[in-house]
């Protein structure tokens, strides 16, 4: 793409930019001497200004290449590199995860109608009950409140779905890692494999929904395409680790992926034009790992020396990956929020006096000692 084709692209981007981030709490107007540090989010939400910037530079270098309805060119290029960082065959670009996810199931289904499910997922709570609605899937849920289901809840569904008056016969199964609605908590890897072998010698096919996966190895010393291995589908996502506005990977077999763009259109998705969520994730494609890695030492750094101050005390859950809870003591959490605020670092809202701090690349804009300082001054 020609920069001078972009710049009207760009210009409207920019204009829309403003003091207010998306999702977020106002950030300060004042001077900081560092960017955002954002606790919220799973990247860097790039602003709409950041956004067209980088868009531009990318254009300049030639660097952008326009698919046409979401093939060939960047997309293409994207769904290449996502291949070798998942190690599967081949993949496919989807505009959201819960396309993915769904046709990913519907695929591995075939003709056995029922899927497995952990009762916590995204598939079965957060997505309006698309597979059921429009592929006639019948969702099982197990492991309730938890981030597990156990091989022993398998099996007996498995038993129960063949025994029945008319027998049945589970088509696929569906993990989520790390687990939004558990803190982002990671399904065991010595779990996975036990599932899966059970799954194998059952013939049933096995999805793994890595939306957060690239934040994993660092937690559980698994490598991204050794977790992924197990599974003959894994979708993971462009907006929550790679900074596109928007997107998805699905990712199987050539067989598997092969005129999938038909079914993807099918489902009001084949997009005229996706370079420009394309080009943005494939920019932080190879760099994430890295940052994300440097991004934990340095939170783990901050927490220490935070929790120096008996004000301070900090929480990391069994199986975590990069949520981590900040409870006060003897402290106003609303007018410390709104004071870190002041000094470009965002935090969620409270629950009672304690925070959820969610650990992205962006802590790597300030040094651990500064950004204590900044939370201890808040306090005061």
């Amino acid at each position: 793409m020609r920069r001078k084709d972009f710049l009207k692209i760009g210009g409207m981007l920019a204009a829309t930019a403003s003091q207010t981030r998306l999702y977020g709490s106002p950030i300060s107007k004042a001077s900081p001497t560092h960017g955002p540090v954002d606790f919220v989010h799973d990247g860097l939400l790039l602003s709409p200004k950041e956004y067209a910037a980088l868009l531009m530079k990318l254009a300049d270098e030639g660097k952008i290449k326009t698919d046409y309805y979401s093939n060939g060119g960047v997309v293409e290029e994207l769904e290449a590199k996502f291949v070798s960082l998942l190690g599967k065959e081949s993949a496919v670009f989807m505009p959201t995860g819960t396309l993915a996810n769904h046709i990913a199931v519907r695929h591995l289904a075939g003709q056995n109608r029922r899927v497995i499910v952990q009762e916590q997922s995204h598939l079965y709570n957060d997505t309006g009950d698309c597979a059921q609605t429009l592929s006639g899937l019948t969702l099982i849920p197990l492991g309730v409140n938890s981030v597990e289901f156990s091989l022993d809840e398998l099996d007996s569904v498995v038993k129960k779905t063949q025994g029945g008056r008319v027998e049945t016969h589970i088509g696929a199964i569906s993990i989520e890692s790390p687990v939004r609605r558990q803190k982002d908590q990671l399904f065991r890897y010595e779990s996975v494999q036990k599932i899966a072998e059970y799954a194998r010698s059952k013939d049933i096919k096995m999805h793994l929904d890595g939306a957060r996966l690239f934040v994993q190895p660092v937690h559980n010393n698994v490598s991204v395409v050794q977790y992924s291995a197990p599974f003959d589908t894994v979708y993971t996502s462009l907006w929550k680790c790679f900074n596109a506005a928007s997107g998805a990977v699905l990712a199987g077999t050539k067989s598997f992926t092969t005129n999938l763009f038909h079914e993807r259109r099918m489902f009001g998705s084949g997009l005229p034009a996706a370079w420009a969520f394309a080009a943005v994730a494939l920019y932080y494609a190879d760099s994430f790992a890295k940052d994300y890695k440097q991004a934990w030492t340095n939170a783990q750094q901050l927490f220490g020396l935070l929790q120096k101050d008996e004000r301070f005390s900090v929480t990391q859950f069994e199986n975590g990956s990069h949520i981590v809870e900040l409870t006060l003591k003897n402290a106003n959490p609303t007018r410390f929020r709104e004071a870190l605020a002041k000094s470009n670092i965002e935090l969620s809202a409270p629950t009672k006096a304690s925070f959820l701090l969610k650990v992205n690349p962006s802590l790597n804009r300030i040094a651990p000692q500064s950004l204590a300082s900044h939370f201890i001054e808040s306090l005061s």
